[in-house]
């Protein structure tokens, strides 16, 4: 018999009988794994470290409290016979003492999701959402927070997110459903309203104000893929009296050690809904990639950021978003990765094609929030914006529901960046017909190629509809795009 006790805020401890201690050595193993890209660290490279993180601590026998849920399906496929006995406060960690009805009477009424997404982690008090980008997790948090406050349940709430703009958004958001502005406090560098019922907040400007985090009953962390695993974590062990912890994303890592660090401090994924399903279902668009390989003439050599810089200033590439910017109907938004080295370059060129009736921008992490806000609404008045935008300011949280058109100008192999980033075009809207269209160019190069592959995959576990044409350097591409695009039905 292994019990299980509650240790502090944040962990769970293994205390095993004299006979099953060797169970805890194959815990450490199952929890220990290889973090990305390690052989490149100096320290593996040193010689001084193996490359690898368990999520096990050997010393104190303790695992973070939100990996419970896959230590007991460990045990039960590995140790069958094996009891695991959880005391009772370690169970009550994961139940809530009341049940609550939920007032469905915002301005918007919940889609079934949105309503069993709210039911379930106001039962469970710590959990993860996963439902695709555009589902609507902000309605979400609003009835979750709603509830608590009217049961008295809670008297301070937290919602972390991770960028200044989506600070600004969420209140917007949480206004429009029809939460009292007065109730809501902001804080980041210009604003500091700490003592609201419901503050939004960005993890880094937590991360210098831990001594405010004892006050919060109820922690949110939105978009928490992004969310850096050590300053949560920091965040997380301050705020000792935050019965109910929560975290939505609308994409989950891929490796099991960045999973393992989501789940640890925030709970278990509750429910998962995914960009196909909610699409078959009418909720968000459908999705449509457009994905063009491309085959050079010469064989790009170098080293990665070397290889990458020479593809992006290939003409033939340049030329071929220039054609996909040429051949839509509205506006556009192209992805980049580098501020100068690619968006000022891209928006040059493009300059240069002296489009009729078409204007230019490009938003970047310097571009001051209440532009990148003005543009966000410009968006939704207009249909003739070509809008060049890094993956770090665009990728997560932009509501702009008539957005159609997404090209991924520079290429990445992040599930995370490439999903979130989709998800910019997949809001419902009546210009959206035939669903979104995303553009991915496939360089069919060192490295990138790869990073292609990958992305292919990403597509195909989304359930998006792929139309794949291969072309040559040099090649006639006047008719490419507009032929790719009469293919989606």
């Amino acid at each position: 018999m292994v019990r299980l006790k509650k240790l502090g805020v944040l962990y769970i401890q293994l205390d095993p009988d004299y006979d099953d201690e060797y169970f805890l050595g194959s815990v450490k193993h199952h929890f220990t794994e290889y973090i990305e890209n390690y052989r490149f660290t100096p320290a593996f490279r040193s010689g001084r470290w193996n490359g690898k993180i368990s999520m096990y601590n050997g010393f104190k026998r303790t695992l973070p409290y939100g990996l419970l849920t896959d230590l007991i399906r460990f045990q039960k496929e590995e140790y069958p016979d094996l009891k695991l006995v959880p005391d009772k406060d370690v169970l009550d960690m994961f139940k809530n003492p009341k049940e609550y009805e939920i007032n469905w009477d915002l301005k918007y009424f919940p889609r079934d999701y949105q309503r069993e997404s709210a039911e379930v982690v106001l039962k469970y008090t710590k959990g993860i959402i996963r439902s695709a980008t555009a589902s609507g997790k902000s309605l979400i948090i609003s009835y979750i927070i709603k509830t608590l406050l009217e049961n008295r349940a809670t008297k301070h709430n937290l919602i972390i997110v991770p960028t200044i703009s989506l600070v600004e958004q969420f209140k917007s958001d949480m206004i429009e459903y029809g939460i009292k502005p007065d109730l809501i406090g902001q804080v980041y560098e210009a604003k500091k309203e700490f003592d609201k019922p419901i503050v939004v907040s960005t993890w880094q400007s937590l991360s210098t104000h831990h001594t405010y985090l004892k006050m919060y009953e109820c922690v949110i962390c939105d978009e928490v893929h992004q969310a850096k695993a050590y300053e949560i974590k920091k965040i997380m062990e301050k705020c000792i009296n935050a019965i109910y912890r929560f975290g939505f994303t609308g994409t989950l890592p891929s490796s099991k050690i960045d999973l393992w660090n989501i789940k640890s401090f925030i709970g278990p994924v509750l429910r998962e809904y995914t960009a196909h399903e909610l699409s078959e279902m009418g909720y968000i668009s459908k999705c449509n990639v457009l994905a063009i390989n491309v085959k050079y003439q010469n064989e790009y050599d170098g080293e990665y950021n070397e290889l990458k810089e020479k593809i992006f200033n290939n003409k033939f590439r340049l030329n071929l978003l220039h054609h996909i910017v040429s051949s839509v109907d509205g506006n556009i938004l192209l992805l980049v990765g580098k501020v100068e080295k690619e968006g000022e370059l891209l928006k040059e060129f493009l300059k240069s094609k002296q489009y009729k009736n078409k204007e230019i921008i490009f938003i970047h992490g310097g571009t001051d929030v209440k532009e990148r806000e003005e543009w966000r609404k410009e968006c939704e008045k207009r249909k003739n914006i070509i809008l060049i935008a890094t993956y770090g300011t665009f990728q997560m949280g932009i509501n702009i529901p008539s957005l159609k058109y997404v090209a991924l100008a520079s290429p990445f192999k992040s599930k995370i960046r490439v999903l979130q980033s989709i998800g910019r075009s997949l809001r419902t809207h009546a210009d959206k017909v035939n669903g979104a269209v995303v553009f991915d160019i496939i360089d069919e190069s060192k490295y990138l190629l790869d990073h292609g592959i990958k992305r292919s995959r990403y597509y195909s576990s989304e359930g998006f509809n792929v139309i794949e044409e291969v072309i040559e350097e040099g090649d006639n591409i006047i008719d490419l795009v507009p032929m790719m695009l009469k293919k989606i039905s």
